[in-house]
């Protein structure tokens, strides 16, 4: 057929010219997709705010020989407390970059889009950053790249001494290995618990959480250092949300 249905979120939105917009989507059935909405750059389009960058929108495609194109649209939510904060704006981006980074397109995720769309819901009361770094994680995990959280990622024993954090080796080392990695970073027993319970709680159980600043900062740049690595580049997100926070580190996200 060459009409077909998506439920999806707008992950990225760029002018072609003459009123078009191409769209990065992450849909439930088909995972991640490139469309063009002609005429949805128009101020009269009645395609324009269901295309809106973090729209959930439920779309009817219409199936063309480079690239599928929006028939019909109409928005489910629009997430519009997103877009009228700032941090909130900068998170927002974040997780949609991740998406778009980590999807391979045409493979459908049910349990990222669902993870996608609850953290974006719970944004609009919850602590945001405790959210993103949830969504990091379980992303990865997702997608194929869970860190080794429980035992030494190198030697697979139990880890002994001051623990470290390897990309390279994909997780948590004994004071033993870690020392023979270059890439390996502090990691408190602490944080390594927090990203435990970040893979095993329901994003809105997080409410319940508690993690103190160093922490904080320590699980952003072991989670940045871990993506970075698995992606091979950098995140734009976290430049702008470091604009947001100038006193961080450049690595923080």
């Amino acid at each position: 057929m060459k009409l077909y249905k998506v439920e999806a979120v707008v992950l990225r939105s760029r002018d072609l010219g003459g009123g078009d917009k191409l769209l990065i989507l992450y849909s439930r059935e088909h995972g991640k997709i490139k469309v063009v909405a002609h005429g949805a750059a128009k101020p009269s389009s009645r395609k324009r705010g269901s295309v809106q960058l973090f729209s959930h929108t439920n779309f009817l495609l219409h199936r063309g020989r480079e690239l599928d194109s929006v028939s019909q649209c109409e928005g489910v939510e629009m997430f519009s407390f997103i877009r009228s904060d700032l941090a909130k704006i900068g998170y927002a981006s974040h997780l949609a970059e991740l998406v778009d980074a980590l999807a391979p397109e045409g493979e459908p995720n049910e349990s990222l889009f669902t993870l996608l769309l609850e953290t974006m819901r719970l944004m609009e009361a919850a602590d945001a950053e405790i959210l993103a770094r949830s969504f990091e994680i379980n992303a990865a995990a997702f997608l194929g790249y869970r860190p080794v959280l429980e035992f030494c990622a190198l030697c697979q024993g139990p880890l002994t001494g001051n623990i470290l954090f390897s990309p390279v080796q994909g997780g948590v080392l004994c004071e033993n290995c870690g020392q023979s990695e270059p890439d390996a970073m502090p990691c408190s027993r602490g944080v390594a618990e927090t990203m435990k319970v970040f893979l095993s709680w329901p994003p809105a159980r997080l409410r319940q959480l508690r993690v103190g600043e160093t922490d904080r900062k320590q699980i952003k740049k072991l989670l940045y250092e871990y993506l970075k690595y698995h992606l091979e580049q950098d995140l734009k997100s976290a430049t702008f949300l470091n604009r947001l926070h100038p006193g961080q580190s450049g690595s923080d996200v």
